[in-house]
């Protein structure tokens, strides 16, 4: 009799892991769900607890997101430390499709003056560009060893806060900032995941999990007085101002700047790890759409656009106890942007092969081969 094979309770026929998709719905959910009470945190009488659950979701969603990316980067390079170029060539034509239609909304629709420029990424796409970014560079750092190439992007990380004019030309200041999570995922192994998840990493996890939301705790009642202070925490958490930037208007000296990209560093470093310990691994009725998370966060940004535009988080002004009621929203949201219809123009887009737009150098004829071999 042929062996009955057992599906895992873990892993699609295919072998595809069910944990890996279930974080990628999680944290996009919470990408969309920080941009929804981002206006909560700004006024009312919640304002300081909205203030507290955003940061404690932008230190969490994007540095995790950006460690999975860097996790599965390793399959795009090739025989030789080449990079496939198809990959790099895919995310060029999601970004070129973002940022040309997100602009198009800004005039067209919101009636706003943008200045557009293709090289300038609007707002949320600058994950775009820095995808671009990390994966160009590659094969060059797979050709360094990790225990010299990762302390060198956490100085580099720290480092360009100090430079004024680095600019945001294709989001190269936050390419460099959030490299040091792409590169610790990219040296990431799916044996160190296991160890992570396991009975003894979730243990570990609780006492970390616990440290960093109650320094969150304690970052809040230390700034509540000083507002120019907060606004300073806010911009080392989204790690797209220099220093200069961040401590404006206040008596902190610039030159420990960098302790604050440390802070946030370690910080993030925490609650990444209490998230991916207690990920679920079994699947569930979002999993599957945990393959579809670029299509949420680029096509969010629109609603996004015009949810502050519009102001229609003004509707839970007359009953703030409804705010919370913008978690479900965030969700449904998040599960709508995954379905396969709106999945579908991202799948044309990746479906273009740089191959046909490269010119054939192939011998044409006989004559041609000949000449080819002489």
């Amino acid at each position: 009799m042929d062996k009955v094979i057992e599906q895992s309770p873990y892993a699609d026929a295919k072998g595809r892991l069910y944990y890996y998709d279930n974080a990628k719905f999680i944290l996009i959910f919470l990408v969309v769900l920080a941009h929804a009470i981002s206006p909560f945190r700004e006024y009312g009488e919640s304002k300081e607890i909205f203030m507290y659950i955003w940061r404690v979701i932008n230190t969490l969603h994007m540095p995790c997101l950006i460690f999975i990316s860097g996790f599965f980067a390793k399959k795009f390079i090739g025989k030789g430390g080449a990079i496939k170029v198809q990959r790099v060539f895919t995310y060029v034509m999601y970004y070129a499709f973002a940022q040309i239609t997100v602009g198009l909304f800004e005039t067209k629709v919101l009636g706003q003056y943008i200045g557009f420029s293709f090289f300038n990424p609007r707002s949320s796409l600058w994950f775009l560009a820095c995808l671009i970014w990390w994966y160009s560079f590659l094969p060059l750092v797979d050709k360094i060893k990790p225990e010299v190439m990762i302390p060198v992007a956490f100085i580099l990380a720290m480092a360009i806060g100090y430079d004024q004019k680095v600019g945001n030309f294709m989001s190269i200041s936050r390419a460099i900032t959030q490299y040091p999570f792409f590169l610790c995922g990219y040296y990431f192994t799916p044996e160190m995941f296991s160890k992570i998840y396991s009975k003894k990493g979730r243990i570990l996890s609780i006492p970390i999990g616990l440290a960093s939301l109650g320094i969150f705790v304690l970052i809040n009642i230390f700034f509540k007085p000083f507002g120019n202070l907060a606004t300073s925490v806010n911009r080392v958490i989204t790690c797209n101002y220099n220093y200069n930037s961040i401590f404006a208007n206040s008596r902190v000296p610039v030159g420990f700047g960098f302790l604050t990209r440390l802070a946030f560093f370690l910080l993030a470093a925490g609650l990444c790890y209490t998230f991916l310990a207690w990920t679920p691994r079994k699947k569930h009725f979002f999993t599957k759409y945990g393959a579809r998370t670029l299509a949420v966060y680029i096509l969010h940004r629109y609603l996004y656009l015009a949810y502050r535009q519009y102001e229609w988080f003004t509707i839970f002004d007359k009953a703030p106890y409804l705010r919370w009621a913008i978690i479900p929203v965030a969700f449904i949201i998040t599960f709508v942007f995954s379905t396969y219809p709106f999945w579908l123009p991202f799948k044309w887009l990746g479906q273009i092969k740089i191959t046909k737009l490269l010119k054939d150098n192939k011998p044409k004829n006989a004559e041609e081969k000949s000449e080819a071999k002489n």
